[in-house]
């Protein structure tokens, strides 16, 4: 919308012309005002649905990356196009989305490097959410971290519900990988998608778990963010650990491809 300063704005630059011909002045009139009026246009993101292994995602892409991925499942797809007209005008335009589709499938198959996508956090409303889904992108492939390690993580240590509401919240799962955090003890923990999902994403990269898991299996590690060492589970140096510090891997091979070393202790190759 055009408010009365805009308009007083654009009148006073027009007002000294009064001597130039009335047609060049109402061309360059128009010109100046179509300016003003595209500037103020909300930004478009091209959407659409696309079929992926996890079933069909209603994606949105912007000018400067995916900024939502949603799950078509139940409820809630009335709300999610809500929030996103919020801050876009979406435009149907499915062969601008269906690559996302594409890269996902190829994740699942064993790609570590297929989702190159860029994200736009323009959904992520708040600080907290941006830092939180943040430090979240640093949670490497083939690792997973407890909802209180992620919030310490962002400078809220105590903050584990807070951080749930983040993941529950996220615009962009997947590419924004909430399915790497768990519960403190090794619980899989909820997941928007629903639990046979984060199940399918997390085996794709590399945890032992069956259809039913509700926990991490025993095959994983725990590494220590501080002293670089990596642990079986049920090692006394894990007992005495911060359990904020704490990140999961799949294996051995994961956690020395992140830089951490076996425990002398439990011995863990």
């Amino acid at each position: 919308m055009v408010n009365a300063a805009d308009l007083e704005k654009f009148l006073g630059e027009t007002a000294g012309e009064s001597d130039a011909p009335v047609e060049e002045l109402l061309r360059r009139s128009r010109k100046q005002f179509e300016r003003r009026l595209k500037g103020m246009r909300r930004p478009e993101a091209a959407i659409g649905v696309v079929n992926s292994p996890l079933g069909d995602l209603l994606v949105a892409l912007s000018a400067r990356g995916i900024v939502l991925i949603h799950y078509l499942i139940g409820a809630g797809l009335e709300s999610a196009v809500a929030k996103l007209r919020l801050l876009v005008d979406p435009v149907e335009d499915r062969p601008s989305v269906t690559p996302v589709g594409a890269e996902i499938r190829r994740y699942l198959d064993g790609d570590a490097g297929a989702l190159r996508s860029r994200v736009d956090l323009a959904l992520a409303t708040t600080p907290f959410q941006k830092k939180v889904l943040g430090k979240l992108q640093e949670v490497p492939r083939g690792a997973v971290v407890s909802y209180q390690a992620l919030g310490a993580a962002a400078g809220a240590p105590k903050g584990a519900r807070a951080v749930g509401n983040v993941m529950h919240n996220n615009p962009v799962p997947i590419y924004l990988p909430c399915h790497r955090v768990i519960a403190s003890g090794g619980g899989l923990g909820g997941y928007g998608g629903g639990r046979a999902r984060k199940l399918r994403l997390l085996r794709s990269e590399g945890f032992a778990l069956g259809k039913r898991d509700k926990a991490l299996p025993e095959s994983v590690v725990w590494g220590h963010k501080d002293t670089k060492i990596y642990c079986r589970s049920g090692c006394a140096a894990v007992r005495r650990a911060d359990s904020a510090r704490l990140v999961f891997y799949a294996d051995p091979a994961q956690a020395k491809a992140a830089g951490l070393r076996p425990c002398k202790e439990c011995r863990p190759e």
